[in-house]
């Protein structure tokens, strides 16, 4: 009898000072026979307010996966986890927790044991880690001075997509275009204010392609767009609206306004240009180099 209660002594030291929280249910109604400290000021809620409640009827499990309902669960099996678990605090705040329900046997009766760990700072340290690795693949396949997809993404993705337009018998655009006299303006203003132009180029790329469509920096001053599900002719219809824009807007660099852009543009299209991403790159190059040698900011078509 003495070492019973040395043991009820122990067990009822390491439930008060459990950094943990810790419920007691009675298995056959679902009432909170116990609470632990931690428990009453991790939720907020006083120790009236949980025992002898049914376990639902606590605000912080309502509208959680550890209510009427999934009680049965907890009552037919002897161990339970959920690793990610949305508790309400009395306050309204809602904090993740670890919730492990083990069942077992008190003086013949069947009770449940709910420990509750809060892993809030974990789960916020796993988000931050998440947002950090969604932004550097971001970065990893931007360009950075204009915001466009790089070179690499570009290439990547025009595998992809001729792969899904063959199979779904699709057509599909692609624009090439550069900054006509580019090297002037470097040599002439100065990288700074060339740079200013390609920013300018990207916003404007940027502002006036489809959800759907891949703008990228080539490298340089060239620039390519990927039009998923577009044929050659609205594809030229683009290019022509794209280049009417860039002559539109007029730049400031450095209190001065700098001399109106041209685009030129070469527009091919699988499959009549090309089956393969080699093929219809080295078609649309072509048309861009037509169309730079036969006078500039136009468009040119491959074939």
């Amino acid at each position: 009898m003495k070492k019973l209660k040395e043991s009820e002594l122990r067990y009822r030291r390491l439930f008060e000072a459990a950094q943990d929280g810790i419920l007691i249910l009675d298995a056959e109604t679902g009432a909170i026979a116990d609470v632990n400290p931690f428990l009453v000021n991790l939720l907020g809620y006083s120790r009236e307010e949980f025992v002898k409640k049914k376990l639902w009827e606590v605000g912080a499990f309502k509208d959680v996966e550890a209510s009427q309902s999934a009680f049965e669960a907890l009552q037919e099996n002897e161990y339970i986890r959920y690793e990610d678990l949305p508790l309400k605090m009395k306050n309204g705040r809602l904090i993740q927790v670890e919730f492990v329900s083990n069942v077992y046997l008190v003086n013949h009766k069947k009770v449940i044991q709910c420990n509750i760990r809060d892993i809030s700072e974990r789960k916020h340290a796993e988000d931050a880690l998440l947002k950090s690795e969604a932004l550097l693949r971001e970065q990893s396949v931007r360009d950075f001075l204009t915001g466009l997809f790089n070179r690499r993404y570009l290439e990547e993705t025009l595998e992809r997509e001729l792969l899904r337009a063959a199979r779904k018998q699709l057509t599909l655009g692609l624009i090439m275009l550069d900054v006509d006299g580019f090297k002037g303006y470097n040599d002439t203003r100065g990288h700074a204010a060339g740079d200013a132009i390609l920013r300018e180029l990207g916003r404007l790329l940027l502002t006036h392609v489809r959800g759907e469509d891949i703008p990228s920096r080539f490298g340089g001053d060239e620039f390519m767009i990927i039009l998923p599900d577009t044929s050659r002719e609205v594809s030229r219809q683009r290019a022509e609206f794209l280049g009417s824009r860039a002559s539109d807007f007029s730049l400031e660099f450095e209190g001065q306004t700098l001399e109106p852009i041209t685009l030129s543009f070469g527009v091919a299209a699988f499959p009549q240009d090309g089956c393969t991403s080699s093929e219809i790159l080295k078609a649309a190059d072509t048309a861009l180099y037509r169309a730079k040698s036969e006078g500039r900011g136009r468009v040119m078509i491959a074939g």
